[in-house]
C-alpha cells in the first residue's frame, strides 16, 4: 500500500542527506587563512650542526609540492638537490601539508631526509587540514621564529600568503632569516612592500629569501636595492635570475650555486655567506 507520509519522509531524508554532503564538501573546500604564530626552537634532528667562522650556506627553493617538469612527484629528488648543495638553511615555497602527498607535511619530510630541523608555515587550511604554505629547514638550532600572514586581496583566496622570520646564532652572532612567497595578483605589490619594510626593520645581519614573483624591473624592488646596504646575492650566481631572490645585509658573499629547472618548475639558488670580522 502506498503511504504518502512514509514516501515524503524518505524524500526529505535523502534531500537532507544530500544537502549535508554538499555543505560539508563546500565547507571543507573553503580556504581558511593561516594565523600569526610564534615560538622558540623548531622540530629538531637527532643532532644540530655547530657553526664556525668558515661561513654558512643559505638557499631558496620553490619545490612545487615536489613535482618535476617530467610530471613525476618525488620529494627525495628535492632533498638530493639540497643535499648536493650542502645547505645549512633553506627557505621552501609551495609545500603541501596534506595527506595527499604523504602522512606528514613536506617540511617534515625534507627535514627527516636531510637530517635537519624543520618548520612548516601553513598559508591556509583546506579540507580540514593545513593544506599549503612555506617552510624552513635548518641544520643549525633556531632560537626563535615567527609566522606573519601577508596582506590579502578580498575575494582572491589564492593570495593567502605568509612570511617566516627566524633568529639563530652563527659564530656567536645573531642572524635573522626571512622566507616568503608572494602572490602574482594585484596584491603582490602590497605584499612586497610589507616584506621589504619588515626586512628593513630586522637587525643586521639578515637574509631575505624566497619566491617574490618580482623581477629586476620591478620599480619597488629596484628602488629598494639602490640602497648599498642591501645586496642581491643571487646576482652573483645568475645575473638573469627570475623571481627567486636571496638578498642580504651585513654579510659577505663568498660563493654560490644553482640547480636549474627540472626537479621543480623553479630553480634552486644557494649562497655561502661569511660574517665580516669587522662590523
Amino acid at each position: 500500500m502506498f503511504l504518502p507520509g512514509v514516501f515524503l519522509k524518505g524524500i526529505l531524508g535523502k534531500t537532507a542527506l544530500v544537502a549535508l554532503v554538499v555543505y560539508v564538501f563546500v565547507d571543507a573546500n573553503t580556504r581558511i587563512p593561516g594565523r600569526a604564530l610564534l615560538g622558540e626552537g623548531i622540530n629538531p634532528p637527532s643532532q644540530w650542526k655547530e657553526s664556525d667562522s668558515d661561513g654558512f650556506v643559505v638557499a631558496t627553493y620553490n619545490i612545487r609540492r615536489s613535482k618535476g617538469e617530467d610530471g613525476v612527484r618525488d620529494i627525495s629528488r628535492s632533498a638530493r638537490v639540497l643535499q648536493d648543495a650542502d645547505i645549512d638553511i633553506v627557505g621552501l615555497n609551495e609545500l603541501s601539508g596534506t595527506l595527499f602527498y604523504g602522512l606528514t607535511d613536506q617540511a617534515e619530510q625534507l627535514g627527516r631526509l636531510l637530517e635537519a630541523g624543520w618548520l612548516f608555515a601553513p598559508a591556509y587550511q583546506q579540507f580540514f587540514q593545513d593544506h599549503f604554505g612555506n617552510g624552513l629547514i635548518s641544520r643549525f638550532s633556531i632560537d626563535s621564529w615567527r609566522i606573519n600572514p601577508l596582506l590579502t586581496s578580498e575575494g582572491h583566496d589564492d593570495s593567502y600568503r605568509n612570511m617566516i622570520i627566524v633568529s639563530l646564532m652563527v659564530s656567536d652572532t645573531e642572524v635573522h632569516i626571512l622566507n616568503t612567497h608572494l602572490d602574482r595578483s594585484g596584491v603582490r605589490n602590497k605584499q612586497l612592500h610589507q616584506v621589504l619594510e619588515h626586512f628593513r626593520a630586522l637587525p643586521s645581519p639578515a637574509v631575505l629569501i624566497g619566491d617574490l614573483n618580482s623581477r629586476h624591473d620591478d620599480e619597488l624592488l629596484a628602488e629598494f636595492l639602490e640602497d648599498s646596504r642591501y645586496v642581491d646575492a643571487t646576482h652573483s650566481i645568475d645575473d638573469a635570475h627570475d623571481v627567486e631572490w636571496i638578498i642580504s645585509k651585513g654579510l659577505t658573499v663568498v660563493s654560490g650555486g644553482m640547480e636549474p629547472v627540472g626537479v621543480s618548475d623553479h630553480p634552486a639558488y644557494w649562497v655561502k655567506f661569511r660574517i665580516p670580522t669587522e662590523r
